[in-house]
């Protein structure tokens, strides 16, 4: 976990050093143990590291010989076996090197501050607190902060600060219980569905299905998730909650069931041990996944889940309806969803005031801890708000107190909005209050509902985000870009520079864009309107000019995915704002197609291909430019990280990242107020035109020659091979001379007409409906 630790501060751009044990007898590398954890969290999958380049910033060691260098830096993060003789026993040498600014801070998932700082100095726990980070600690949000009684409250506020605004963690402030929040709440949660599924003979597939996406949890739900956080390890914190919540009236619920003590016995732990709840076997060359049979404990297929309840749940468009739908059926599947969401409801509502300083605390545990579509509190709204299905899932229990109280002197349920505003029912005092926002964040939704909406035309608006900074927000089904879309984008560049001195294009889903609206394609072909399908492509890029040489700064906000024509779009704004967790790519290929809103030429154009680099011989001829754009665009490369995004050169070096999700926004106009400002300061100026020298017929003839050979060796089909020439057409430049420039325009055209060509073609075709029908690519 402290690799994992370190890994994330790496991304975040703090050098760090990791220190461990030395082995017992160890002379010939005593940081073998540190130096083995930091080469394990390099090969981590999914990656712990933005780029690979981060480790350049972690130097490694050992608690023998490096003690004193701990005097040095700001902040220590213990991490060690959650021992309570082995934390102190550290910390009692830690001690001895320690300053009086130096940050100490424990990653312990449940033992109480008090325990941990028993016998310190004062200076020691007037610095010290948990800071307890979820695994895999780039991707889970949540970051739990604990003090102690004698934690100075400025660094509190500080921490909270660091781990929002540099760390990107979404920070919980919890009360020193055992484990906290989160896994307070979301173990009883997993070890209370364990036991009913023991008792009334649900299978392990049937458990995750039920109570996964249908439920509004994350598709590993509850046996998947115990997998991979480990069975030993959520054995610990059960028992740990067992011993340590002697009052706690579900106190038996954390008793381990034979079963998983059985388990892990015998060693299979999930993820870490290759098996656990379930087990990849490889067969035949193809690997499948059988899951344990909880009554023999062998493994056998999964088997398909199939209720009508999960059927109609399916039907539903939001979580909320999901979860409703489920809720209000009759069959198995349902009556396991109501017995756990009334355990799991019951008993958040009962232990809130003791464990967490608000309802919105409890929320966000569940949300980013466990990746919870809905916090506890959400879901009881959910169901006060349908008195019937309450009743239903109660069926006799009675309310707890707390519920009770947000009936009689509330307004009925635990959240409600206000002109836009979000606010909570506060338990200290029985009154509403704001809903917590980052530091001058931005919410969309609240300025639509202060009618901020400039123009929406179904597909996208234009949002008055104030200080002379519009936002074009795409809301399509994954922010595809459709013809509205297009419509949009051309008049935001057009006629946002008539009423904003700079833009931002952004939203607040999950993905900035997953690309053209391919269903659109897909119709437009089978309907046989070629001049039409060219008029949109052709409407697109030069939507895309638009944006580019708009006479005021746009600034892209890019988070999660940007593939396809999501990239393209990103590429034309002048500045990207992005997030550290963006994924971004060019993968028409992968449909049987090519880049074609102007994707092509703007990477062109990043490796080098431009006139001007290439009179000054920056990039070792034109060839150079192109062969990178070719195997950047063929390969369908998607970067995994902001990043690896400037690696691949979606993004400039100049370009900026973000870490957390809500103040993306807010980052990127700030961006557009400061390149408006540079320009009214004549500082900064819209791109000029530029021009192209492409190496022509002979470079392209070299790149068929290597899409042969990948054809040979079984790494490309006919199919992917017709795709590259085309590509390879575009990238060198057609049929042009080498010494000849060609214009952006002439290098849109080529991209159109290998558009519109292979779109003609039955396997490209074959392959766009693979994906609408199947979600799959279809290599043919």
């Amino acid at each position: 976990m402290g690799a994992a630790i370190i890994a994330h501060l790496a991304n975040d751009g703090i050098p760090s050093l990791l220190l461990d044990i030395v082995p017992s007898g160890e002379q010939k590398d005593r940081d073998i143990i540190a130096r083995s954890g930091l080469e394990k969290v390099l090969k981590a999958k999914p990656a712990a590291f933005y780029s690979k380049r981060g480790t350049q910033l972690v130097k490694i060691g050992n608690i023998e010989d490096n003690l004193e260098d701990l005097a040095n830096v700001d902040w220590i993060i213990e991490a060690v076996v959650e021992r309570l003789d082995i934390k102190q026993s550290l910390y009692s040498k830690i001690e001895k090197v320690l300053t009086a600014s130096t940050i100490i801070t424990s990653n312990t998932s449940g033992l109480p501050t008090h325990m941990l700082t028993e016998g310190r100095s004062a200076v020691f726990r007037r610095n010290f607190l948990i800071t307890h980070f979820f695994n895999p600690v780039r991707y889970m949000k949540l970051l739990e902060l604990v003090p102690d009684v004698d934690t100075d409250p400025a660094l509190m506020q500080f921490m909270q600060e660091f781990g929002t605004e540099v760390l990107g963690k979404g920070v919980v402030i919890c009360k020193d219980t055992p484990n906290f929040i989160a896994n307070r709440i979301g173990v009883h949660g997993i070890m209370s569905i364990m036991q009913r599924a023991i008792a009334d003979g649900y299978t392990v597939s049937e458990v995750d299905t039920i109570l996964g996406p249908n439920m509004g949890r994350p598709k590993s739900a509850v046996f998947r998730t115990a997998d991979l956080s480990g069975l030993d390890t959520l054995t610990h914190v059960s028992n740990n909650l067992y011993q340590n919540a002697p009052n706690d009236e579900q106190r038996d619920t954390f008793l381990i069931p034979e079963l998983l003590s059985t388990l892990v016995s015998r060693g299979m732990l999930g993820e870490k041990s290759g098996q656990g709840f379930y087990k990849r076997v490889k067969s035949g060359g193809e690997s499948s996944i059988l899951e344990l049979d909880l009554k023999t404990l062998e493994y056998v297929p999964q088997q398909k889940v199939h209720y009508p309840s999960l059927a109609a749940a399916r039907n539903q468009r939001t979580p909320a309806q999901r979860m409703l739908s489920i809720l209000d059926s009759d069959d198995r599947a349902s009556q396991l969803a109501r017995e756990t969401t009334a355990s799991s409801l019951i008993y958040a509502a009962t232990l809130a005031q003791e464990i967490a300083y608000s309802i919105v605390d409890v929320d966000n545990a569940m949300r980013w801890g466990f990746n919870f579509e809905l916090g506890s509190f959400e879901i009881w709204d959910l169901l006060l708000q349908n008195p019937t299905i309450l009743q239903k899932v109660l069926q006799d229990r009675p309310l707890p107190e707390l519920v009770q109280r947000v009936q009689s002197k509330g307004q009925g349920t635990f959240y409600i909005s206000s002109v836009g505003q979000r606010q909570y029912f506060d338990f200290a005092t029985d009154t509403y209050k704001p809903v917590p926002r980052p530091q001058g964040g931005i919410s969309l939704g609240a300025l639509k509902a202060e009618n901020k909406v400039v123009r929406d035309n179904g597909s996208a608006a234009l949002i008055d985000l104030g200080d002379g900074v519009g936002c074009l927000e795409f809301h399509t089904k994954v922010n595809a870009v459709d013809e509205g879309v297009i419509e949009m984008l051309r008049y935001a560049a057009e006629e946002g520079s008539k009423q904003f001195r700079a833009l931002v294009v952004g939203n607040e889903a999950a993905d900035f864009s997953a690309g053209a609206n391919l269903a659109m394609v897909v119709t437009t072909i089978k309907q046989g309107e070629w001049t039409k399908l060219e008029g949109i492509v052709n409407s697109w890029q030069q939507a895309h000019q638009l944006l580019k040489y708009s006479p005021i700064p746009i600034v892209a906000a890019l988070a999660g995915r940007a593939l396809g024509g999501g990239c393209e779009v990103v590429m034309h704004c002048h500045h990207t704002r992005a997030l550290g967790e963006s994924y971004i790519g060019l993968v028409e290929v992968g449909v049987g197609i090519i880049p074609a809103a102007g994707g092509c030429k703007e990477l062109l154009l990043r490796q080098g291909a431009d006139l001007e680099t290439q009179s000054k011989m920056k990039t070792g001829g034109p060839f150079a430019p192109v062969r990178r754009a070719f195997e950047t665009i063929a390969f369908a490369t998607v970067s995994a990280s902001a990043a690896e995004g400037q690696e691949l050169r979606f993004l400039r070096k100049t370009d900026k990242v973000t870490v957390n999700r809500d103040v993306l926004l807010r980052d990127a106009k700030r961006d557009a107020i400061q390149l408006a400002e540079a320009q009214a300061a004549g500082q900064w100026q819209p791109p000029q035109a530029q021009q192209l020298l492409l190496p022509g017929v002979g470079i392209r003839l070299v790149l068929e020659q290597q899409i042969d050979n990948l054809v040979l060796t079984g790494k490309a089909s006919q199919h992917d091979a017709v795709v590259s020439r085309h590509l390879a057409r575009v990238l060198t430049g057609g049929d042009c001379s080498p010494i000849t420039p060609l214009t952006e325009q002439q290098v849109l055209d080529l991209e159109r007409e290998a558009f519109m060509s292979l779109s003609g073609m039955e396997k490209t075709q074959a392959r766009m409906q693979s994906i609408l029908t199947t979600g799959k690519h279809l290599r043919n």
